[in-house]
């Protein structure tokens, strides 16, 4: 922001910012109209004509304001004097044409033709402003800031970086607007004759919605071509609005006046963009009844005072409202009066235009933050955190809620939801997608899935939908419902659909001729069930030793459940679609370790179980003595419709498919794979 003015403390940064800062590229050279503070004009003659331009023509003088005819390219310069010779940050605002300046040295005229209600201040609607400065949230308004001043190298007017972040701030305005609002709050750009657009969201009024509330804060940082983070000056203003706009969404807070939020571009160049759109507002009759501006809000400069009142170029009577909104509802916030000087900031583009306008500020001028308009205006330069900031968000908040009153609606009536697919008293099997509806005034916040009363998927987006593996479950009649939870919190739940899950069989049987577990029907799954438990001759192991013509032996001695033995093996595909090549699959193999330390499982595949080539997937360690399932995926590959998996669960010795050994155990799972063109 270009306020600070008459404070000493900024004559080195004053003077380092301002030849940091590099005009653009290609600077457009028309004539404009600048006004100035009269002490200045000196120094703008000088400036000029050390430069070699002549001096500028004086079109009028008013007070301590004057009006002058300058080349547009020449602002950069100006701006560099005020910043060198006077303590300056900006300390001109720009006009398009003379008239337009000539206006601004009379603000009675502007006065005059600006619509604006003469509001009678009261601060009587206390419950909704406790209400609505519980939500607000210092992480929320750190994030903002860290991306504004991280995520662009500057955010300079005539920057494609500025223009980025103006697009992005809409987006992100337009994301704190639940779904149900969003035909009502609408987030838009106001476009100006240079690249940067300003942004703008509006919380319609419910009774009184002809008369506006306006919070603004510059989205611009100062310089084109060099770094220009700008983290106080003034992502931290706009970090501000934003925390106020997601708490009074999140609340479903409801204005009785129309709320405007803005975010102004091109500040640092004179005001131009609030000046814009508030010259567009007082000439197009928007009964603009208060405006609240947020430059610079993190940087605590002094420790005994927390928000100083700008005095100059702001309305009286509305300060002392803001003052008494402190008073009220942060007594623990220490408030003061600070000076501002010529066109320090967007309050002055509202006050010209002859509307009411207040900007509490972060600190007196002598101790504002002394990094702005440098490359070293971020973030941490206030802490790394936004807590100063916060105490402008409550401000701001109780401003919101004291001026254009209204409250929260709540929500007390539940969602609507239903299952839409598959149809009640339908069959599924495999893989089935789930689909439901859901609606409410207050917009759907998830969706969750359950099957038979259980848990088991969450949507938080429309179409609300999951892929449900039907194979997990047994054969018959299983229940389908969903429940829904809206944006207030209430819960609904759908009637239920009842259907009929038929999977083949995925349970393995004995295969008399390959010695082995064998799924012999096309399927998702093969588990080899209880087929496996024990090893050779302890335990219960049936068909021992269950590998592929009695390929490998296991070993004899130990007692069940003691010493080492696989348990089951099962193999899945991670989609829920049947075997084929390319699935990923998932081996789950269940043991009972004796000793962490010496015992491994090894992992094998064959792509042929009735010619079997054994290749290692893994070996994988116990955690602790007892039983295990450990996990692994690995790729089907091309081969026969046979195909096998191999565990070798041992004690002590290295990977390999079969190993003799007292302890180990060895077992082998076949399972069916469809050919490539019967994947489905």
């Amino acid at each position: 922001m270009n306020m600070k003015r008459l404070a000493s403390v900024l004559l080195v940064l004053c003077s380092v910012s301002a030849f940091a800062k590099a005009p653009p590229a290609e600077a457009p050279d028309g004539e404009v109209w600048i006004t100035v503070g009269s002490d200045a004009l000196d120094y703008v003659n000088l400036a000029l004509a050390a430069a070699g331009h002549a001096a500028p023509t004086v079109s009028g003088r008013s007070g301590d304001v004057t009006a002058l005819r300058v080349r547009e390219s020449q602002l950069n310069l100006i701006s560099r004097m005020m910043h060198e010779k006077l303590n300056r940050c900006g300390g001109f605002m720009h006009h398009d044409t003379e008239a337009a300046a000539l206006a601004a040295l009379d603000p009675s005229a502007a006065a005059k033709g600006a619509q604006a209600t003469a509001v009678t201040y009261s601060i009587d609607n206390a419950a909704t402003v406790t209400a609505l400065q519980a939500g607000v949230e210092e992480l929320a308004i750190r994030g903002v800031i860290t991306h504004l001043s991280e995520g662009y190298s500057t955010r300079y007017y005539t920057s494609a970086t500025g223009v980025s972040a103006a697009n992005w701030l809409r987006g992100y305005w337009a994301s704190l607007v639940p779904a149900s609002r969003a035909n009502e709050v609408t987030v838009e750009l106001f476009n100006h004759s240079w690249a940067q657009p300003s942004v703008i969201l509006t919380i319609p009024g419910t009774t009184m919605a002809e008369e506006v509330v306006v919070l603004g804060g510059h989205l611009d940082s100062t310089s084109n071509g060099s770094i220009a983070p700008g983290a106080d000056d003034d992502a931290s203003g706009i970090a501000t609005l934003t925390e106020v706009i997601r708490v009074l969404m999140r609340q479903n807070y409801r204005p009785e006046r129309t709320v405007k939020f803005m975010g102004y571009a091109a500040e640092e160049v004179g005001l131009r963009g609030s000046s814009a759109i508030a010259n567009h507002y007082a000439t197009t009759n928007v009964d603009v009844v208060g405006v609240l501006q947020l430059d610079m809000t993190n940087f605590k400069g002094r420790p005994d005072v927390d928000v100083a009142m700008v005095t100059d170029r702001t309305n009286a009577a509305q300060n002392t409202f803001i003052t008494d909104l402190l008073d009220t509802y942060q007594s623990d916030v220490q408030w003061t009066t600070t000076y501002c000087g010529y066109a320090c900031s967007d309050h002055a583009s509202w006050t010209s235009a002859g509307f009411a306008a207040s900007m509490p500020f972060e600190a007196p001028l002598s101790a504002s933050n002394r990094h702005i308009h440098t490359i070293h205006d971020t973030i941490d330069k206030s802490g790394g955190d936004a807590r100063q900031a916060v105490k402008f968000a409550k401000l701001a908040l109780a401003y919101v809620a004291e001026l254009a009153k209204g409250g929260m609606v709540v929500d007390q009536t539940p969602p609507e939801v239903a299952i839409t697919a598959p149809a009640t008293g339908s069959t599924v099997s495999g893989v089935t997608a789930v689909t439901a509806s859901a609606s409410d005034a207050s917009g759907v916040n998830r969706v969750e899935f359950l099957v038979d009363g259980a848990l088991v998927a969450t949507d938080t987006t429309a179409p609300y939908a999951f892929d449900w593996d039907t194979a997990a479950l047994s054969n018959g009649s299983h229940t389908l419902t969903a429940r829904a939870v809206d944006g207030a919190g209430l819960p609904a739940t759908s009637s239920e659909v009842t259907v009929t899950v038929s999977n083949v069989s995925s349970t393995a049987g004995f295969d008399p001729v390959l010695k082995a577990p064998r799924c012999a029907s096309p399927s998702n799954v093969c588990d080899s069930g209880t087929l496996l438990n024990g090893r050779a001759g302890i335990g219960p192991e049936l068909n021992a030793p269950n590998t592929i013509r009695n390929s490998c032996r296991d070993g004899l001695s130990g007692v069940y459940l003691v010493d080492q033995s696989n348990e089951r093996i099962v193999v899945s595909t991670t989609d829920g679609t049947h075997f084929a090549p390319g699935k990923l699959v998932r081996i789950d193999a269940t043991v009972f370790a004796y000793n962490k330390l010496n015992d491994k499982l090894d992992l094998f595949y064959s792509a042929d179980a009735n010619n079997p080539v054994w290749q290692a997937i893994t070996t994988l360690a116990v955690p602790t003595k007892g039983l295990h399932t450990l996990s692994v995926t690995y790729t089907l590959p091309e081969g026969g419709t046979a195909q096998a998996v191999r565990a070798v669960f041992r004690n002590r010795g290295s990977q390999t498919p079969c190993m003799e050994g007292n302890y180990n155990d060895h077992d082998d799972l076949i399972f069916t794979v469809s050919p490539s063109a019967m994947l489905r």
